[in-house]
């Protein structure tokens, strides 16, 4: 995807097209209601001149929303412009820890309209409760043959059950039968966070802990077995699973199983992609280790946009890769070959 000086797009220089795995978006419809959208208990803070937060039963912060950045095409093509981002898959951030089919509609749709309008720029995932709702599967078929979505996103725990569990299985089943990669986004609280809220690390310490945990369930559980065409993007380079990766694959747990065999756990990886959001955490070094922890193929860009309000968080996300000591090949892989492959996106340099 070349450059256009016309519309003042940067080219980012990085071998290929420039992927934002990690890009949040919402329809201001849902925005502007939100309290509508909310389990009960729930409530919705709204300040003139600051995010919109959205607090739990017991006061705790599970959500900000910024709505002229989370909601307007056309502030985040500027932005992306500006970084030299040339795609962005989109999601619904934490959202997904409350899904409903009815917002889940409403999203999708708005989804859709949105890439019909920027087909070259946005690919929005799908979003549907993975259980608890009848017609949620149906949902998730609408959304990828009737509105053309490539990819759907859920959290990291959904009414406190993790991925691996059985509720799971039917809506995991379909996103592979659909050739859906499955996002899993940090729920707005870890399902354990006793010892967390004291000095505010639910949303720091909790998530990058729940991802780590989500990431190495599902290897250890056999769904990915199971499933080999279900592929699952860990965002957050899955909290500490990058660093880790050796020891979960060398555990006691492996070494004294009663199991016949050990999984294949390097086969398995092949089935995920970690992206390096955020860009205001995760830099070069964080980014270097996981490349050499997991593989080179394994890591995709991801920048968390909008989450921080600072104006260099995509483009922050495209210098980390640039900065990188990687061959020119290797770069434009984790720049946006690795998410093209792995989301079925057909895109030229």
């Amino acid at each position: 995807m070349a450059a256009n000086p016309a519309s003042g797009r940067r080219d980012a220089g990085l071998g290929g097209p420039v992927i934002d795995v990690h890009h949040h978006w919402l329809p201001r419809e849902l925005v502007d209601r939100l309290e509508a959208y909310l389990p009960e208990g729930y409530r919705v803070v709204r300040a003139e001149g600051q995010p919109l937060r959205v607090y739990d039963p017991a006061g705790v912060q599970e959500m900000a929303v910024e709505p002229e950045r989370y909601c307007s095409a056309e502030a985040q093509l500027a932005d992306m412009d500006a970084a030299g981002v040339d795609v962005a898959l989109l999601s619904a951030s934490c959202f997904p820890t409350w899904m409903t089919l009815r917002a889940a509609r409403l999203l999708n749709d708005a989804a859709a309209d949105l890439q019909r309008a920027y087909p070259d720029r946005f690919v929005p995932m799908a979003h549907v409760p993975p259980f608890g709702e009848p017609g949620a599967l149906e949902e998730l078929e609408r959304a990828r043959k009737e509105l053309g979505l490539r990819g759907v996103c859920i959290a990291t725990n959904f009414q406190r059950r993790y991925p691996d569990e059985p509720e799971y299985r039917p809506f995991l089943r379909k996103a592979a039968e659909l050739d859906m990669p499955v996002f899993v986004h940090a729920a707005g609280s870890p399902v354990h966070r006793e010892g967390l809220l004291q000095y505010d690390l639910n949303r720091t310490l909790g998530r990058s802990m729940e991802h780590c945990l989500v990431a190495i369930r599902l290897l250890y559980s056999g769904v990915l077995e199971e499933l080999p065409g279900l592929r699952l993007v860990m965002p957050h380079l899955g909290g500490a699973f990058f660093v880790n990766v050796k020891r979960f694959f060398h555990s006691p747990r492996a070494l004294i199983s009663e199991q016949p065999r050990v999984p294949a756990y390097e086969r398995l990886l092949d089935q995920l992609l970690f992206d390096t959001a955020p860009s205001f955490w995760y830099g070069p070094t964080e980014i270097a280790c996981a490349i050499a922890n997991l593989g080179v193929r394994r890591v995709a860009l991801g920048s968390d946009y909008p989450a921080s309000w600072e104006p260099t968080v995509l483009r922050d996300a495209v210098e980390h890769v640039r900065a990188l000591a990687l061959s020119p090949a290797e770069r434009a892989l984790v720049a946006g070959g690795n998410a093209a492959v792995f989301y079925g996106l057909s895109l030229s340099a």
